[in-house]
């Protein structure tokens, strides 16, 4: 048995997509506070530059996973049928979706009616991303990974390290919030 250290590129992917949809939700519901405040909500889109950044780096780490980046394509070859497919394309429209959002919010040609939907249906790719994570690791030949608490798992990371990263997004930004907030969000994820 080895020592997992070929693991640790799936590890950075996953924790990386997880921790970007909780600050992508936490800040988008900033931004979405700040209606009235130009000066904040681009203020939060320019620091949202890290999010994007950060769900690059996990998907590059990723296609590390692969041996060979050229395979990277046909990890996609199972659409509809197959988890680890349905995961990576769930991550790639979230990556594309929110991604868009955010170039076009930050050279300021996002209408605000359309900008609210487009974040708010980002936000919810997020979340389905997390959920096509959890049915990679769905295997009853691995007991460990077969239960309800790798969901949950999943899904508390996003709660724990979203709050955190989304703070510190917001903190660059100079953008007043309320930190003890964030901080109840991790802890209760914590706990």
């Amino acid at each position: 048995m080895g020592s997992g250290w070929h693991e640790w590129p799936l590890m950075i992917f996953t924790v990386f997509g997880q921790c970007v949809v909780g600050a992508l939700i936490v800040s988008g519901l900033g931004w979405l506070t700040a209606k009235d405040d130009t000066i904040a909500r681009q203020r939060i889109v320019r620091s949202m530059f890290f999010l994007w950044l950060v769900m690059g780096l996990g998907f590059l780490a990723s296609i590390m996973h692969l041996g060979s980046p050229m395979r990277a394509f046909n990890s996609l070859n199972r659409v509809g049928a197959s988890a680890l497919s349905n995961e990576i394309a769930a991550g790639s429209v979230f990556f594309a979706v929110g991604g868009i959002w955010w170039l076009v919010a930050v050279l300021g040609k996002m209408p605000p009616a359309l900008g609210k939907v487009w974040l708010l249906v980002s936000m919810a790719l997020g979340v389905a991303f997390i959920w096509a994570m959890t049915l990679v690791y769905q295997i009853d030949t691995v007991p460990t990974w077969y239960n309800g608490y790798t969901t949950l798992a999943f899904f508390l990371t996003a709660f724990l390290c979203g709050p955190v990263f989304a703070a510190l997004l917001l903190r660059i930004a100079r953008v007043p919030f309320c930190s003890v907030t964030f901080a109840s969000i991790s802890g209760l994820a914590l706990v």
